[in-house]
């Protein structure tokens, strides 16, 4: 299976991403390449507190390794592990992601994210994208003013910790779903 295609920076940032996360020939797709870093928190790589990011992981301790605009967190949990990217574009739509992830083999699934505020359901589309070569490998990608992906890998390739819940669970946390 190819890496995730881009054009220009987007490769570089592929590139880093790659370097970064330690992925070998099955590169997640990842929003794809961006403006310069903007002045809001999501192209900044900060998109949540280093907190909010260690309890969804159940790490014991979270390594920053950040390169605008790929954003990598190494969780450890005791003798496991696991890498936590985040990127964000303002120049690619959610379909345009799902189709190069379509593209490159992955497996993609629809999914709504809902949130109860002030009394009023507000959602957000979302999906998740899985590697079908790595059951620890999954992301998801989902709108906000442009799209966002949050990718789980966990070194031991399995799914335990679940890859796609703790994607959502992140993304869930990212997104603005304010009324």
């Amino acid at each position: 299976m190819a890496a995730f295609r881009t054009r220009g920076i987007g490769l570089a940032v592929l590139a880093v991403a790659g370097l970064l996360t330690g992925c070998s020939g099955h590169g997640m797709p990842d929003a794809g390449p961006t403006a310069a870093p903007a002045a809001n928190s999501l192209a900044n790589c900060t998109p949540l507190t280093d907190e909010q990011i260690s309890r969804t992981a159940q790490a014991d301790t979270l390594t920053a390794h950040h390169r605008p605009p790929v954003c990598v967190w190494q969780a450890q949990r005791g003798d496991d592990e696991s890498d936590l990217t985040f990127t964000y574009t303002d120049r690619e739509s959610l379909q345009q992601t799902w189709q190069r992830a379509e593209n490159d083999g992955f497996q993609n699934e629809h999914l709504t994210i809902t949130r109860q505020i002030f009394g009023i359901t507000v959602t957000a589309t979302g999906f998740y994208i899985r590697n079908p070569n790595d059951p620890g490998d999954c992301a998801v990608a989902a709108a906000d003013n442009g799209t966002i992906v949050w990718r789980v890998q966990n070194h031991s390739h399995t799914t335990t910790p679940d890859p796609c819940a703790m994607a959502l669970q992140l993304a869930t946390l990212t997104i603005d779903l304010a009324p």
